[in-house]
C-alpha cells in the first residue's frame, strides 16, 4: 500500500472515532514521533473532493455536525 493511501485510510478511520479512551492511547502512542511539517501533496482525487466541498460550501449545502450526527444514528439504526 502506498504511503499516502495508508495515511488517507488512517486519518479516515481516526475521524469516525468516538471512543475517548481509544483515541487518548492512540494519541500517546504516536505523541513522541517527530513529524515532517513539509507540503502535503494531495492525491487528484483528495483535490476535486476539496474543489467539491469549497462549491458545496458556498452554495450553502451544509450540515452541522450534531445534525450530521443525528443522521447518521438514524440510518445506522434502519
Amino acid at each position: 500500500m502506498h504511503i499516502g493511501s495508508l495515511k488517507y485510510n488512517l486519518l479516515d478511520k481516526l475521524i469516525g472515532v468516538k471512543d475517548i479512551d481509544l483515541l487518548k492511547r492512540i494519541n500517546d502512542l504516536i505523541k513522541d514521533i517527530p513529524v515532517d511539517n513539509s507540503e502535503f501533496e494531495l492525491t487528484d482525487k483528495q483535490y476535486q473532493m476539496l474543489l467539491k466541498s469549497e462549491e458545496d460550501i458556498i452554495a450553502g449545502r451544509i450540515i452541522s455536525d450534531e445534525k450530521l450526527n443525528e443522521e447518521e444514528d438514524r440510518w445506522l439504526n434502519e
